[in-house]
């Protein structure tokens, strides 16, 4: 059975996390123009980033994660801020320039996000401590 309080909670997160997505990327590319996707990068980042420390948080049961709020940071918020499908076209787009920009965005985005969710977690352990 659906859950409506979930699948709220997962709407209005969603669309608070779009809203910063498209924010964000708006700034980087104002910054430093559209060529190279930074600002998906810097979502793709921060986003795994933000995952991990709320995942952490959750398995942990601090600050009030419940199971409502869990949904409503990642699978809302989160969700709808990270960029994934984004990252791929980018991708695809990048490969009709050359294949070293589309390797070093993937390398990037692959080593930096682990990176970040990992370190995410060591964070969401040190603020239940």
């Amino acid at each position: 059975m659906i859950d409506w309080r979930q699948t709220i909670a997962v709407a209005i997160g969603g669309s608070f996390g779009c809203v910063c997505r498209y924010i964000v990327g708006q700034l980087f590319i104002q910054r430093f123009g559209p060529g190279f996707p930074y600002g998906t990068l810097f979502i793709n980042v921060t986003g795994s980033f933000f995952i991990g420390v709320i995942a952490q948080l959750a398995l942990t049961n601090a600050f009030g994660i419940t199971p409502l709020v869990r949904v409503f940071l990642m699978t809302g918020i989160i969700g709808g801020y990270t960029t994934f499908s984004t990252f791929a076209l980018e991708n695809v787009n990048l490969l009709s320039d050359s294949y070293s920009l589309p390797a070093i965005y993937l390398s990037a985005s692959v080593i930096l996000g682990l990176g970040a969710a990992a370190l995410g977690r060591v964070v969401g352990g040190l603020l239940v401590r």
